[in-house]
């Protein structure tokens, strides 16, 4: 058992912040998808 009674703290706060923080290789790169055509009414 930890002495440092806030160690649990610290340990929960760089696993949510491990969780949360962006990963350069997670975002997917979507084609460009072409404009949108305006309907006329």
């Amino acid at each position: 058992m930890p002495t440092d009674p806030y160690a649990v703290l610290r340990a929960l706060l760089r696993a949510e912040a491990a969780r949360t923080a962006p990963r350069p290789g997670a975002r997917k790169k979507e084609p460009p998808r072409p404009p949108e055509e305006r309907r006329r009414g």
